[in-house]
């Protein structure tokens, strides 16, 4: 018998052998693995994201944004400890801990604001002050109704003074929320909506509704008066008895111009604040 046929031989006799060892002479089949079929989990990714052409990307402890640079060659961060309410000091003289974002050579300065942002957990301002929950509860009903006339726009943090006019009201979506922006300028008495006083303004909640975004950038405008201490032509009396119809004009003006009448151009800080991503472990 040759080499070949002896192998085929064993070959045929083994095969034999492990089918007799087998019920029902079957062949065996070759093992298959155990499927093994793991819970769905949802997990909501990002896409990655870049900052637009002109913008610079930042980061302030882990909020992420981007920032126009034909309006700023950077910015300073910080984390502003909690501050308690005291009652032999103002009112409003309080907060929890916060990240400040503030623009470093932004072309406008203001009398009353700089040109920042402020980042507040919801929870913590809260704790210190109950009556916060009424504004975040004011502020989400806004941005569910998205009021393009509304009367008044809840804001954070608390001045002592008025909110004295809401003009180009904007409803924004953020990359972690949605938030409002409007044209405004706060003050005790009435003034003209002036240069030095008016301001572009954000107010926003993140999704998870954990943290306020709030910001405030100066912003100048044609129409504007060139300073809040200059007498109207009228006088101030005159001035005084009709400012509601000063206002409501100057806000049907304002709402026909287009956003880069302004200085800085509208739809460059909408942008910025539609960049921001704060993450729910911003503040620990």
């Amino acid at each position: 018998m040759t080499r070949l046929k002896l192998c085929l031989a064993i070959f045929v006799l083994l095969t034999a052998t492990l089918a007799c060892g087998l019920p029902g002479g079957q062949t065996p089949e070759p093992p298959t693995e155990a499927l093994v079929t793991e819970p769905a989990e949802e997990v909501t990714r990002e896409a990655a994201y870049t900052c637009p052409a002109g913008f610079m990307a930042g980061t302030a402890l882990t909020v992420e944004f981007c920032y126009p640079n034909g309006y700023a060659t950077g910015y300073d961060q910080q984390l502003i400890p909690e501050l308690q309410p005291d009652p032999n000091t103002a009112y409003w003289d309080f907060n929890p801990d916060t990240i400040e974002i503030e623009l470093t050579g932004y072309p406008i300065s203001n009398e009353y604001h700089q040109p920042q942002v402020h980042i507040y957990p919801v929870a913590d301002y809260v704790a210190l002050e109950p009556d916060i929950q009424v504004t975040v509860n004011e502020l989400q009903s806004l941005l569910t109704s998205q009021d393009p006339n509304p009367s008044a726009i809840p804001f954070l943090p608390i001045y002592n003074a008025a909110q004295m006019m809401q003009a180009k009201v904007t409803y924004l979506d953020f990359r972690s929320g949605a938030g409002v922006r409007f044209i405004t300028q706060y003050g005790q008495a009435a003034m003209p909506i002036n240069n030095v006083s008016a301001i572009y303004a954000f107010m926003g909640l993140t999704a998870d509704g954990q943290y306020i975004v709030s910001a405030t950038f100066p912003v100048t405008h044609p129409d504007f008066a060139a300073d809040n201490m200059t007498e109207p032509v009228e006088g101030w009396a005159t001035f005084s008895e009709n400012y509601e119809t000063y206002v409501n004009d100057m806000e049907t003006s304002l709402a026909a111009q287009a956003d880069d009448a302004f200085t800085p151009d509208l739809a460059m800080l909408d942008t910025m604040m539609e960049s921001f991503m704060v993450p729910a472990t911003a503040i620990p």
